[in-house]
Formats: structure tokens, C-alpha cells, sequence
């Protein structure tokens, strides 16, 4: 018999828009600090000195002073969310959304679910992605069966797997492209992939694919992967199974890279479906998106959004790339052109 789609089933939907349209502020905000503060027991902790307890709560600005060191915080402060002026009910709202659309959604359809400008919407998606980019989880390297492929983006908007209509693309545009490289590890047979990581680099080369796969996976582990050059120094290290697409999808022994694949298909999808071009300097973010919705798509959408949400309201590991981004503050150098993939 054949089984229905996960999405179909009533246990995917646990929060719908109309149910948070429904909550009071309080319960938002309730929402957000025991997101914020679970190791706690929702004790707000101090983002300059560290300390839980003791502090201030100030009523009317909804805000807390450390008794140690002074310092006067909210929910959002020293988090991705910092300076944000969104009331919490708005991003919520937001964030629910965006855990609807499994193929992900433009800023300019964000900006309408939400009501607000498109450069709010813009900066506030990105500051999602560059939390779940800085959220990556650092797994034990990992062991089993990994598929590991690649895809360029190109700065034509056409798209294609043939490796001759790539070449004639390269031909028509001389503008760079960019290799974006997956990891996908197997879990058991009929789960698909369990683990997915990406990484921009300039070609599918051994020098890179080496530096990465040895970081990533235990000595020994099978490896699948297509007869590109830049594969064959995997079999010093691993069990290093190749196939032929050139002639087959699937080898004899029923050897196949149909998860990296699925990954690549999604983001085709992604980018003519919904942003219909790239920029090259956020492509790590773009990338990194598609790979949490693969991983996390069997979650129900209410473990989406707090997931989400949790790891908008962690600590900022880095500058955030996206503070200031209108005021040209936080942009590097020009504008980058915009591409298209092609695996």
C-alpha cells in the first residue's frame, strides 16, 4: 500500500498562523523566554557577564538589569535579534511561515505575511540563515555511508545537468561560478538522509574535497560518489564507491547518489520557484537553508519554528553580517552576480 506523504498527515501541522494570531503578548513573550533561557529554567541570563541570578526585572520596559555588572537587557539582546524594533508577536508569525514553506519562501513573500518593508523582511530572513549557518551542529565525525556531490551555479538563469549544455554555458558567460559541495549521510534503509552539509568552493577539486572529507568522516567509512576526477583520491582513506552517470543513475550493486540529488532538487526548486537568483556572497547561507529543510523535513512545523527561534535567540558567535546592511555598514565591496545552478 502506498504511504501517504508526511506533509499530508495531521501530525505535521502542530501551529498554524490563525492559532498564533490568537496568542496574547504575554504568551508570546513567555514563548520566546523559554526558548531563550532553557538550561535555566527560564532565568534570563546576563549577555555581558554570563550570571543568572541575581538580576532586576524592569516592568515597564520589559527589560532586565544584571546586578552584577550593571548591564540592562531584553529577550533579544546579544542575540541574532539584537536591534531588531519587530515586536516578538510579528517575528513569530514570521517564523511560522517560513517553517510552512518547505522549499523556502522570497523576502518579497515574507514581507507580505509579515506587513512590513521588504528591506525588513530582507535583513530579518538573513539573520535567520546566518543563525542557522552559525548553528551548524558539530556532529563526532561522521561514519557509515556518506554521498557526496556537486553542483555549480552559473550566471545564466538556465539550468542543467548535461554536462555539455554546462560547458556551452561557460562558454556564453565568462563571469566565475561557484561550486556548491554536499555531504549526505544515509541513515537506515527507507529513513533516506539523516546529515547534510554544504560548502562553497571554486571547483569540484581533490585538494578541497580532501581537506573537507577527511574533517568530516571516520577513516574507513563508504563513500559514494559519481567518477568525477576529483573524487579518486578518496579510496586511499575510504571505501570509495563510484557510478557512472554517464550511462546508469543507479549501479549494478544498486550504488547511487540519489540523496545528494534530492538536496540539489530541492534547491533548483528554491531558486526558480521562489528567488530565481543567487548572490554569490551569501551562497553559504542559501545553501545551508536548503540543507536544514532537508534534515529537518519530517519535523512538524511547530518543532520548525521554535527550532528556529532557538537558535535566533542564541548568543552571536561572530559579527553579524547583517547589522547595518542598509546603511552599507556590514556589505562587502560591490554588488555580486546573481547565479543559477547547474549540476
Amino acid at each position: 500500500m502506498h504511504n501517504q506523504h508526511f506533509l499530508l498527515e495531521a501530525q505535521a501541522r502542530k501551529i498554524s498562523l490563525p492559532e498564533v494570531a490568537e496568542w496574547d503578548d504575554e504568551t508570546v513573550r513567555a514563548t520566546f523566554q523559554k526558548l531563550r533561557c532553557p538550561e535555566t529554567e527560564e532565568e534570563p541570563v546576563c549577555p555581558e557577564c554570563g550570571c543568572v541570578d541575581p538580576h532586576y526585572y524592569l516592568r515597564t520596559r520589559k527589560q532586565w538589569r544584571c546586578k552584577g555588572c550593571g548591564h540592562t537587557f531584553s529577550l533579544t539582546s546579544g542575540t541574532w535579534l539584537a536591534s531588531t524594533k519587530l515586536p516578538l508577536k510579528k517575528i513569530l508569525m514570521g517564523i511560522v511561515a517560513l517553517a510552512n514553506a518547505v522549499k523556502s519562501m522570497s523576502a518579497l513573500q515574507l514581507m507580505r505575511h509579515m506587513n512590513v518593508q521588504y528591506k525588513t523582511a530582507y535583513v530579518f530572513y538573513h539573520r535567520l540563515r546566518e543563525a542557522l549557518y552559525a548553528a551548524r551542529p558539530e556532529f563526532p565525525a561522521w561514519s557509515g555511508k556518506v554521498e557526496i556531490d556537486g553542483a555549480y551555479l552559473h550566471s545564466s538563469t538556465r539550468l542543467s545537468n548535461r554536462a555539455k549544455d554546462r560547458k556551452a554555458l561557460s562558454r556564453k558567460s565568462p563571469k566565475p561560478t561557484k561550486c556548491i559541495l554536499v555531504l549526505r549521510q544515509r541513515g537506515n534503509p527507507g529513513e533516506g538522509a539523516i546529515r547534510t552539509l554544504t560548502y562553497v568552493i571554486d571547483t569540484e577539486n581533490s585538494a578541497d574535497i580532501m581537506d573537507i572529507v577527511e574533517q568530516q568522516l571516520v577513516a574507513g567509512s563508504e563513500v559514494i560518489t559519481d567518477q568525477h576526477g576529483s573524487y579518486t583520491d578518496l579510496l586511499e582513506y575510504f571505501d570509495h564507491t563510484q557510478v557512472n552517470h554517464n550511462i546508469e543513475f543507479v549501479g549494478p550493486s544498486g550504488e547511487n547518489t540519489n540523496q545528494a540529488e534530492s538536496y540539489f532538487s530541492r534547491l533548483r526548486r528554491f531558486i526558480r520557484g521562489q528567488v530565481h537568483h543567487l548572490s554569490v556572497e551569501y551562497l553559504d547561507l542559501y545553501a545551508n537553508e536548503i540543507a536544514y529543510r532537508e534534515d529537518v523535513r519530517r519535523w512538524d512545523n511547530r518543532r520548525i519554528s521554535f527550532d528556529m527561534i532557538t537558535k535566533l535567540l542564541t548568543l552571536e558567535k561572530s559579527k553579524p553580517r547583517f547589522r547595518g546592511y542598509w546603511d552599507r555598514t556590514s556589505r562587502s565591496g560591490d554588488a555580486q552576480p546573481s547565479l543559477a545552478l547547474a549540476a
